[in-house]
């Protein structure tokens, strides 16, 4: 028989003990790591202190205000031992600098990453505390060359779980830009291969010239009736045509119809969303669980799983870089699953058209900016001792390179890089003379690292292309800048497509449409900015959503005497 004692409540201060025994063995619990699984993460939060109510009813005027002063406590316990664990010198990534607010929450590197700015937010943090910085409770972001090869390189890790809250609804197969598992990676990195190898570039040169040829037709025809052309809106269509053609045997009309079906509104509603799940990627599940939640992110993958499934039903005459990705050929011992495929369609067209594009654009606001450059860039173009019409002999034109790359080293297509963290089971990974412990997720900030005087010297922040130049050809075209400063080039710095076996698969064709399209546009029009554009207002709209939002770039174009 129990005794009446045993029913007795339990003093007011000894229940609130328990309560906040009970906060601190939920942190125990979280231990380092941000919440991953819905579930875990609510029943955690929710569940002791539920069942702790009725240790203080009978201190309380009712079962509300006892759940009320139950969660209170318990919740303040579990955050207030977190953030002093986390500020702590216990901390595993204690010694390393950075905000206080980033080493106690995530969700103020997110809170800032939103406004779209994120790329400057880096820089800065990197400005003020030097190589390492912690951007996070369990998150390192490093600039320094020599960080690269051992993050990103051969031996280095696989994705972070910033991949995790970005894909969530591909947990069983997931794009090749979110696999975490190298092996599996490696395994399906080999289509991507064989779709993006010299003889495949080869045979999409036609489909790039053809909508190359259509997007002359429509300029030369819009300029007639109008003083300007936003070229940044056309160049985003002229691509998304391009990728339809390259990757799904056509079906894009973006140009012929001015985007009717709304494909850039699309993706570029998506990308917010898609960056909050990655900076926090608990919310992932969240999404998962709320169909209400992240609209725009799911009617552009519904669209993306759309093209992909249609390619797959209809075939195709020639091979498209779906054709590698299906396997048509029937070279892989196991055909790809119907789920691998679809999940590849909005990989396709986000890294096919929008970096493209954004980079493109890039270009030609930094020619119409720099008249010098424009004039030596359209000389070697118009050079007729040049075959500059064969994207093979573009690929030999030093100048048209050099302003490429120096775009590409100012603004590149990604300006966060990609984040990446220590294989599960291994303990952790040496990056230089810094060790990475597992649970821990790590970047190499690119825009950082690409503005670094340290690698790119004199004047990192202006747009010299003359840097990618010999030494003879830096002091003849610009005596002034190389033959008084002190000139460093680090090119091992250079990292637009990243490095190793994550690189960007489509790097060369990149350079091969980009090669295209310049050379073509110098070649057929004059530019110049429309009179009164605030040409500051450029760079002022880039917002860095991982996938990059830019505003207009609104140009007059004449055409040239043929």
């Amino acid at each position: 028989m129990l005794s009446p004692l045993s029913f007795l409540p339990l003093e007011f201060h000894h229940a609130l003990a328990i309560i906040i025994c009970a906060g601190l063995t939920c942190h125990s619990a979280f231990n380092r790591l941000e919440p991953r699984v819905l579930v875990h993460f609510v029943s955690l939060l929710g569940l002791p202190p539920t069942l702790l109510a009725s240790l203080v009813l009978p201190h309380t005027s009712g079962i509300l205000s006892a759940i009320a002063l139950t969660f209170g406590v318990y919740l303040s316990s579990l955050v207030i031992s977190t953030a002093v664990y986390r500020v702590s010198p216990l901390h595993p990534l204690a010694k390393y600098p950075g905000p206080l607010f980033c080493k106690v929450s995530k969700l103020w590197f997110t809170a800032i990453a939103m406004k779209g700015k994120q790329h400057i937010y880096y820089l800065e943090l990197h400005q003020r505390y030097g190589d390492v910085v912690r951007i996070g409770p369990n998150e390192l972001s490093f600039c320094d060359v020599n960080a690269i090869v051992p993050m990103m390189g051969s031996k280095g890790m696989p994705k972070g779980p910033w991949w995790d809250g970005r894909v969530p609804e591909n947990r069983e197969v997931r794009p090749l830009l979110a696999l975490r598992d190298p092996e599996e990676h490696a395994r399906r990195r080999r289509a991507w291969n064989r779709a993006f190898s010299t003889p495949a570039l080869k045979d999409y040169e036609i489909l790039i010239e053809v909508r190359i040829s259509q997007l002359v037709d429509i300029l030369t025809t819009k300029i007639a009736s109008k003083k300007s052309v936003d070229l940044s809106k056309w160049l985003g269509w002229l691509t998304l045509d391009i990728t339809n053609d390259i990757m799904f045997s056509g079906g894009g009309y973006s140009m012929e119809f001015e985007d009717r079906d709304d494909t850039s509104r699309l993706l570029g509603n998506a990308q917010p969303m898609a960056l909050l799940m990655g900076h926090l990627p608990w919310l992932g599940q969240v999404y998962l669980w709320l169909p209400g939640m992240g609209q725009g992110l799911r009617a552009f993958r519904k669209y993306a799983a759309d093209r992909a499934s249609e390619r797959k039903a209809r075939g195709s005459h020639h091979k498209d870089v779906f054709y590698h990705l299906i396997d048509e050929a029937g070279v892989e011992p196991t055909p790809p699953s119907n789920a691998q495929i679809v999940s590849d369609g909005g990989l396709a067209i986000i890294a096919g058209a929008e970096t493209t594009s954004t980079t493109l654009s890039h270009i030609f606001w930094f020619l119409l900016n720099n008249p010098t450059t424009y004039q030596r860039l359209q000389a070697e173009i118009d050079d007729p001792k040049r075959n500059n019409w064969v994207p093979a002999s573009q690929a030999r034109m030093p100048y048209l390179n050099a302003v490429i790359n120096e775009a590409l080293r100012l603004f590149p297509a990604v300006l966060s890089g990609s984040q990446r963290a220590p294989l599960v089971g291994s303990g952790g990974q040496t990056i230089g003379s810094h060790f990475v412990p597992e649970g821990t997720s790590a970047v190499v900030h690119t825009y950082s690292l690409h503005h670094d005087a340290r690698y790119f010297s004199p004047f990192p922040d202006t747009f010299i292309p003359e840097r990618w130049l010999g030494l003879e050809d830096q002091k003849a075209l610009e005596p002034t800048i190389f033959g008084e400063h002190e000139v460093i080039h680090n090119t091992a710095a250079f990292i637009p497509f990243s490095v190793g076996p994550s690189n960007c698969v489509g790097r060369n064709l990149a350079y091969q449409e980009m090669r295209m399209v310049i050379c073509t546009l110098i070649s057929k029009f004059d530019m110049r900015f429309e009179e009164g554009f605030d040409v500051n207002s450029w760079e002022e709209d880039i917002l860095d959503f991982f996938v990059v939002q830019r505003g207009r770039l609104p140009v007059v174009l004449t055409p040239r005497p043929s």
